[in-house]
């Protein structure tokens, strides 16, 4: 029977249901010792039942809670009252990789770091002489401060029959640990485990194969049609390796996972510290050649045959882009390289969020950026694909963003407050149309001669003559039939359809064609700028992966899977803005993966410190008694951004905010013992207040969107 709030289980007072399972349920409670929430699990009352199941339910928590490993969930506490078993774990906050992987594959390099941290977790409990038996997706939390394990080895049996489910252990056992018994979760279960053999580490790196291999590519290992099939693919079978469906992952990628996965315990890497040294190794190898910032090119790995263009890398925000792109093998074929370029004059590539800063010309032999100086305004650079040397576009001093004319003779870009173009040969640039004030402004010039432009604060798309004119509105936001805003307009080859990106209220968001003389239509749920590449495709992100999908733009319909391009772009959530610009032979991004690291500085410029961990940040505040900074940042792989406090006598961080949505631009009150901060939830924005001693909020300005 549930636990209702308010029961008492020793020293825990029960606040509420975390989640329930075969395995029994799980409660937020409030240690009434200590003053701090914990979760407690219940041990189900078929498993408490026998003296034996309770002696190594206590046996093996004793054993866990000696545990003390970054990436291990803590078990505080082992008891029972009233004839109910329980234990006593960390409380953690995120989302299980089992319910993010519902969304797609992970970055690649976000995959890379949580199989690190799981593989460390899983050594350490070897080394201890644990064996988890059932690591899962859904037994790995991602959590601000980085992945943490669940459920080592406890209770680990079900009952036959008790679900139908692949993903439900097939069979249970008196003897949870004696030779015979079937334990774990069927899709990542080694052949030894199946065969009901005993387990050791090396089942363990058989899961953390699977899982691995998941969490890259989006889908399972192994997989049926019922239980019966997939234990056969398991036994018999190999999966397709990670490169067939994420072009980005190396050859060493491939050989781990297989390694991971073989039959034979004896053929599999022999510790979860092996598989933890290969996969520091691949992300050492990867952020060499990410930050060697020479143009020098390296070739990479041919490309799959259903992808019409070279899959590009671009860089990280304060030094290094980079790109990739397909150029012709004398004997093989197609053959994918990347290499790096650093942001010319010492500056660093400009805007984040707002609007098209990376853009590849008409024919895909150039590349223009936006680059921030040292001192000055930002402006345009463009160099061509085949040249080390970068140059400025003159006369585009204080753009923001930009887009190429249709015969990449021109550029139209936003400045404060007008649209301009300037030629590529030579001249002053001339203005299009006055603007109003807006940001995250996006364009598109089509075969006519016409633009459409947008900003993430208006409530209109609009065209305008390239010679010059009045703006008249193309496509406006329709409240009364949920249209929030319309933003991100694309031509497609015609010059007169245009895909757009439409924020709903209440439903999801909607990438939408506009055709002429015809009503638009709904192309897919979506929340990203997406381009049109020919002869036929679709190129968008999903959480900073960057995929294609296969698209007719007379029908507006989708067909066949869509294929992940490159595991990371820069990529905001709250407005689908996606840095990477698509042509049919060169694809150019910026990575997400940008890894920054605040630094504190005295007046001459001398590093005194750093500042939190290693991350991608957005803001820093400095408190009135300058003591302690506030900041935001990012999730790894959630592209969410939480807010953090440091303090600088104590050297400690702490969390301030962990919700669900984005909380970022934190703004001390005089007094430092309060903040106010904006929260993304959903599409509108909100501006909130946060005592800091006690934690309580309230909302201050509600909206109906960005104003």
């Amino acid at each position: 029977m549930p636990l209702s709030p308010g029961t008492r289980l020793g020293p825990y007072e029960i606040l509420g249901v975390l989640g329930a399972g075969g395995m029994g349920e799980v409660y937020r409670a409030k240690d009434a010792r200590l003053h701090r929430d914990v979760a407690v699990k219940v041990l189900p009352e078929r498993f408490a039942a026998t003296s034996e199941s309770r002696e190594r339910f206590e046996r093996e928590a004793r054993t866990v809670s000696q545990l003390a490993h970054p990436n291990v969930c803590a078990i505080y506490d082992v008891g029972r009252e009233n004839g109910v078993e329980y234990l006593v774990m960390e409380l953690l906050e995120g989302e299980t990789l089992a319910d993010r992987l519902g969304r797609g594959a992970m970055p690649f390099e976000t995959a890379l770091r949580i199989g690190t941290q799981i593989a460390a977790a899983l050594d350490a409990a070897h080394r201890k002489g644990i064996v988890h038996r059932d690591l899962k997706p859904g037994n790995v939390m991602l959590t601000a401060s980085g992945v943490k394990l669940l459920d080592f080895g406890l209770a680990r049996g079900f009952e036959a029959g008790a679900s139908t489910e692949l993903t439900a252990a097939p069979t249970a056992a008196r003897d949870l640990t004696a030779e015979g018994s079937i334990v774990g979760t069927v899709p990542y279960m080694a052949p030894e485990q199946l065969e009901g053999k005993r387990a050791d580490a090396r089942t363990d790196v058989f899961a953390l194969g699977a899982v691995l291999y998941e969490t890259v590519t989006g889908r399972k290992a192994f997989s049926g049609a019922s239980q019966a099939s997939l234990i056969s693919a398991i036994l018999t079978t190999e999966p397709p390796p990670p490169s067939a469906s994420q072009p980005m992952s190396p050859a060493s990628l491939d050989r781990l996972v297989k390694t991971c996965l073989a039959k034979d315990p004896a053929d599999r890497w022999q510790s979860a510290h092996d598989v933890e040294l290969q996969l520091r190794g691949i992300q050492e190898a990867l952020s060499s050649a990410s930050v060697a910032g020479a143009p020098a090119v390296a070739p990479r790995r041919r490309l799959p045959g259903w992808l019409p263009w070279a899959v590009a890398a671009l860089a990280a925000a304060a030094a290094i882009a980079g790109w990739v792109r397909r150029v012709p093998a004398p004997a093989s074929g197609n053959q994918t390289v990347r290499f790096a370029v650093p942001p010319p004059d010492r500056g660093v590539f400009g805007g984040w969020g707002e609007g098209d800063t990376i853009q590849l010309s008409p024919d895909g032999g150039r590349l223009a950026f936006l680059v921030f100086p040292q001192q000055g305004a930002p402006r345009i650079w463009m160099r061509t694909l085949s040249s080390d040397e970068a140059r400025p576009v003159e006369g585009t001093e204080a753009a923001s963003s930009f887009f190429w004319s249709p015969d990449g003779e021109s550029i139209a870009f936003f400045s404060p407050r007008r649209l301009a173009r300037v030629g590529l040969s030579g001249g002053a640039p001339s203005t299009i149309c006055e603007l109003g004030g807006g940001i995250g402004r996006s364009g598109s010039w089509g075969a006519q001669d016409e633009i459409l432009f947008s900003d993430v604060q208006g409530d209109a798309i609009y065209r305008v003559s390239a010679n010059g004119g009045a703006p008249q509105p193309a496509v406006k936001s329709d409240p009364q039939h949920g249209n929030f805003r319309v933003v991100w307009p694309t031509f497609l080859p015609d010059g007169k359809s245009f895909l757009y990106l439409a924020w709903r209220v209440g439903r999801k968001d909607e990438l939408m064609l506009s055709r002429p003389g015809r009503p638009p239509v709904a192309v897919m749920p979506l929340l990203s700028r997406a381009e049109y590449v020919a002869p036929g495709y679709l190129v968008y992100a999903r959480d900073g992966v960057l995929f294609s999908q296969r698209f007719d733009a007379d029908s507006g319909k989708l067909s066949g899977p869509p294929k992940s391009v490159a595991s990371s772009v820069s990529y905001f959530l709250s407005t689908g803005w996606a840095d990477f610009s698509a042509r049919p032979n060169t694809l150019a991004f910026r990575s997400g993966e940008a890894v920054r690291r605040l630094t504190w500085f005295d007046r001459t410029g001398r590093t005194l410190g750093t500042v939190g961990e290693p991350g991608s940040y957005l803001d820093v505040a400095i408190s009135p008694d300058g003591k302690r900074a506030l900041y935001s940042r990012a999730r790894p792989g959630i592209w969410t951004y939480d807010i953090w406090s440091f303090d600088f006598d104590r050297g400690v961080e702490t969390a301030v905010t962990n919700g669900i949505d984005s909380e970022f631009a934190p703004t001390w009150l005089p007094d430092g013992k309060a903040i106010v901060y904006s929260r993304v939830e959903g599409r509108a924005p909100q501006m909130w207040l946060r005592e800091l001693a006690t934690g309580l909020e309230r909302q201050l300005a509600p909206t109906a969107g960005f104003q």
